[in-house]
């Protein structure tokens, strides 16, 4: 029998997935779709037509205060508060999907008035307090009191929550988990690693690389190097500044390299031996690059742009932060270095100059995506989770 899912994000919309995190809700909800039954509850300003293609949806207006939206403060939006209650009140409801603390005390409530007895799960994406922390910190988009008070709050907010309110975690990563089991002392039992995954793509995947490099106005004799991300998340903006600035210099002119970055808000450009796209409108684009570089030093999570790289074959140079979580073995799957220092230089040189090895990692890549990265069989994984924990739910106190 179906399970009636209500799946609610938070700063991220259904579809047209932008970031890591709205790729992941998205297509856990896609796969889980396939068995159940999927509700979703949504800030209208996030919502598009195509996602009524993908579940059925309720929206709800974000509270926002000098055209800031505050979809943080979920547990004191009234609006937020009566969508929910219909939504659990009339839809049958049997287990909730959470991507963030935000809204956890308020559904908790609103479960006890409807008088059912429904598990409340949160898939973390990353440990939200410190993404937050990182988010804010010296971000001068932000005013000062943001800076102080949204990090202290998300934090208090993620311990009651983890703590008192969700039924069970889910959570990208086994380092992660064991961050969350050891910093809120949860049992073993109420958290378990779902890792983020992709689909394979025969669109690009094999094609002439020349061709899509034309596609792109990209000169096809080079050898392209490659990095994407959303722009604003301060990990990825410190990449970029890395790549134009300390990286792509390494490589002279004669060298016949080209680097090319985009992603969400990227500016368009060309400077040097560096070429932004800017938005890629279409993901699979990035099969015509030679080689994917992901210097990362900070962040949490998974990093799904590992499995975008994955997926259509590349070969990737990648810091440990970069790859973490994700069971890849060092010059099998990908080249895995510590830093961003000479080491990571001296590795996009080897693959540069070793075209063997570029198919034989790549091929390696590919292969463990769809061993066990394939969001097919995360979601069947995710389905048997989600039924054992209502049944235990259901079992007599």
């Amino acid at each position: 029998m179906p399970m009636k899912i209500l799946a609610i994000p938070t700063t991220v919309g259904l579809s047209k997935p932008r970031s890591g995190g709205q790729n992941r809700f998205s297509n856990l909800l896609k796969v889980q779709k396939k068995e159940n039954d999927v509700v979703v509850l949504e800030p209208e300003h996030l919502w598009d037509e195509q996602d009524r293609a993908i579940a059925e949806v309720y929206t709800y207006r974000d509270l926002d205060l000098f055209s800031r939206k505050l979809s943080i403060f979920r547990d004191l939006n009234l609006d937020f508060m009566r969508k929910a209650y219909a939504a659990l009140k009339h839809d049958q409801i049997d287990i909730i999907q959470i991507t963030h603390p935000s809204g956890a005390l308020a559904l908790k409530a609103l479960t006890l008035l409807a008088g059912k007895r429904i598990p409340i799960v949160y898939d973390a994406h990353n440990i939200e307090s410190d993404f937050t922390r990182q988010t804010f910190a010296d971000n001068q988009y932000y005013s000062k009191i943001e800076r102080l008070i949204i990090p202290i709050y998300v934090a208090a907010l993620e311990r009651v929550a983890c703590k008192h309110i969700f039924t069970h975690i889910t959570s990208v990563s086994a380092t992660d988990a064991e961050e969350l089991r050891t910093r809120y002392h949860l049992h073993p039992d109420r958290i378990c690693v779902v890792p983020s995954g992709c689909y394979l793509p025969d669109q690009g995947y094999g094609r002439d690389k020349r061709a899509l490099k034309a596609e792109l106005g990209i000169d096809a004799e080079k050898t392209m190097v490659f990095f994407h991300g959303l722009y604003s998340h301060p990990p990825n903006r410190a990449a970029f500044d890395l790549i134009e600035h300390e990286i792509a210099p390494r490589f002279s002119a004669s060298q016949n390299v080209q680097f090319v970055i985009g992603g969400t808000q990227v500016p368009e450009f060309e400077r040097g031996n560096v070429r932004s796209l800017g938005f890629l409108e279409n993901i699979y684009s990035i099969s015509a690059a030679d080689i994917a570089i992901v210097p990362l030093t900070t962040g949490g999570g998974t990093k799904l742009k590992i499995f975008d790289y994955m997926s259509v074959g590349l070969p990737i140079v990648t810091t440990e932060k970069g790859i973490e979580g994700i069971e890849a073995e060092n010059y099998e799957h990908a080249i895995i270095v510590d830093g961003t220092g000479d080491e990571f230089i001296d590795a996009i040189r080897y693959l540069i100059e070793n075209e063997n090895e570029r198919r034989r990692i790549g091929a390696n890549a590919r292969g463990l995506a769809e061993e066990k990265y394939n969001w097919d069989t995360i979601g069947e994984n995710l389905t048997r989770i989600y039924r054992d924990i209502i049944e235990r739910e259901l079992q007599p106190s």
